[in-house]
């Protein structure tokens, strides 16, 4: 049974003939006979009694209407929804993140991609490491993936760099420490207490390889699990912490103090997906971050290039966004 048969079939029972249901479907008259009668050999029965002037539905053929209405609705609901999955039309793209790049970093990136789709619903949560994201990509419960990048990657996911993310010391006010040339050198760290992000046995932290490679071993002063939980400890209880670029104006406006060190704490960060190509929303999406991001990069180092240091030209750039 094929569902231009079904057609044809619905098409003759709503226009009463095969002459008008020919010429609806813009097929010959003997074409639509020909496809009624394979239908009725296929099913083993007579749909119509055919009169002089018109086809009329037998008792099966009536039982096969509402049935064939139905097997075609379903196939157009088909259709639509592949449609849809083929244009950035509607649904939900879910996007998971690890702490070190948070929901509320990429969602500050989605602005583009939500005002030009509202009708996609983002679904932005959190998990606690790298190892837990990209599991969550793998068996399908995160269309996307926001995190560093991880040392490893299983052959059935794929990895989209985005840039590097820079983070700078962050101190509480009247503790700014010594710098030269505007920057601390790491192994002048200090004695402040750190408020250090919780890694998990699966993860290596950039910031402690980077203290350790430069013979620094500070006090933790608390572990905790977001960012904004490490600046609140640097504002309330005299801590240190590293956050990233996008923290720094935050930083400055609740008075903390924020500094370069030498070297910088660099890692490179992106997005985790399912191997192969990404459907039309996650792709848009995507191609949107990677635009809000560009544009910041650019005004950072358009800042630099006008001999700003990074720190002024990260609040120059804040202040050319808003």
């Amino acid at each position: 049974m094929e569902l231009r048969q079904l057609e044809q079939f619905l098409a003759v029972v709503d226009h009463g003939g095969l002459g008008r249901a020919a010429e609806r479907l813009y097929l010959s008259q003997p074409t639509v006979s020909g496809s009624i009668r394979a239908l009725e050999r296929e099913l083993k029965v007579e749909l119509f009694h055919r009169t002089a002037r018109r086809l009329v539905p037998t008792s099966a053929g009536r039982q096969l209407v509402p049935l064939a209405r139905r097997v075609l609705d379903d196939v157009v609901a088909v259709q639509d929804a592949m449609r849809s999955a083929r244009e950035v039309g509607g649904g939900v793209l879910t996007v998971m993140c690890t702490p070190d790049m948070s929901g509320e970093a990429v969602a500050s990136w989605a602005g583009g991609f939500t005002r030009a789709y509202p009708a996609v619903r983002l679904d932005i949560s959190e998990v606690g490491s790298r190892h837990e994201l990209v599991a969550a990509v793998a068996d399908g419960r995160a269309e996307l993936g926001f995190t560093l990048a991880p040392e490893e990657l299983r052959g059935d996911l794929d990895f989209i760099e985005l840039g590097v993310q820079r983070l700078l010391l962050v101190r509480p006010e009247g503790h700014a420490p010594a710098t030269r040339a505007g920057r601390v050198p790491l192994a002048e760290l200090g004695d402040l207490p750190l408020a250090r992000r919780q890694i998990t046995r699966n993860e290596e932290d950039a910031v402690q390889a980077a203290l350790a490679a430069h013979g620094v071993a500070p006090t933790t002063g608390a572990t905790v699990t977001s960012r904004n939980a490490q600046l609140t400890f640097v504002l309330r209880s005299g801590f240190q912490a590293f956050l990233p670029l996008r923290m720094c104006a935050t930083a400055l406006d609740a008075g903390a103090e924020v500094v370069e060190t030498d070297p910088l704490i660099e890692s490179p960060f992106g997005v985790v997906h399912r191997a192969g190509e990404l459907a039309p929303a996650a792709q848009q999406f995507v191609a949107d971050v990677q635009s809000a991001l560009r544009a910041w990069f650019d005004a950072i180092t358009a800042g630099r290039e006008a001999g700003l240091g990074l720190v002024d030209a990260v609040v120059a750039a804040r202040e050319a966004a808003l």
